[in-house]
């Protein structure tokens, strides 16, 4: 019997995820490294350099995808600061009345515009009432997802709308789907680029979420 080599073993081993269009088998072509803004193991952000990030590219000519860059977990392209980041802001700022922009950008080490893009991206990430639906498909006899606000500000919104992914992802890791840990706009929006390659830019217009119960939970 023609037994594989160690060698060869940790050849194909340590090969790519297969192409995300086609199917195709991948191979490593490079790669790069890059720093961004983390939150801090002990509360708090921190400034991490040296972040390795390998490319890979699909081995049939035909496809139009050609090769890709392999993020971390909670990696996501053209982040300066991590999504977990971006939740932690809006989350702080839409639950404390108390909390300015400029407050909540010094706590996170950016500026007060980039929180208010934050704001704003999260706010068009989905529209509220499909993620009500799809937790209620998921759940309809469970915990409901969290009630309106009361009070119809961005900030406020926003925050809504990261209690809504949280709500999401628990009734989705309840149905067995694998996501990654943390908050559920980290886990809801890392597995929509990991699956679809969908990119949801934040100054720059993108799709919506697939909130769509077959395509989330298929």
């Amino acid at each position: 019997m023609d037994v594989p080599s160690l060698r060869k073993k940790r050849k194909y081993d340590d090969r790519p995820d297969p192409c995300r269009r086609c199917g195709m088998p991948a191979w490593w072509d490079g790669g790069r490294v890059v720093a961004q803004v983390v939150l801090g193991t002990l509360g708090g952000v921190e400034w991490v350099a040296g972040i390795g990030r390998r490319r890979a590219c699909c081995r049939n000519p035909g496809c139009p995808v050609k090769s890709w860059t392999v993020y971390e977990a909670g990696g996501y392209p053209h982040r300066t600061f991590t999504l977990a980041v971006t939740a932690s802001g809006v989350a702080h700022l839409g639950a404390d009345d108390e909390a300015t922009p400029g407050a909540v950008a010094h706590a996170h080490q950016c500026d007060r515009r980039t929180v208010g893009r934050w704001v704003a991206w999260v706010l068009r990430l989905c529209a509220t009432v499909e993620v009500v639906r799809a937790c209620a498909r998921l759940d309809p006899s469970g915990m409901p997802p969290p009630p309106p606000p009361r009070r119809e500000t961005a900030r406020v919104c926003a925050g809504w709308v990261l209690l809504l992914l949280d709500h999401l992802a628990r009734l989705l890791r309840d149905r067995g789907v694998v996501l990654e840990s943390g908050g559920g706009l980290v886990a809801i929006v890392r597995h929509q680029f990991v699956r679809f390659g969908v990119v949801l830019w934040l100054t720059r217009q993108s799709p919506p979420l697939h909130i769509s119960v077959g395509d989330l939970v298929g």
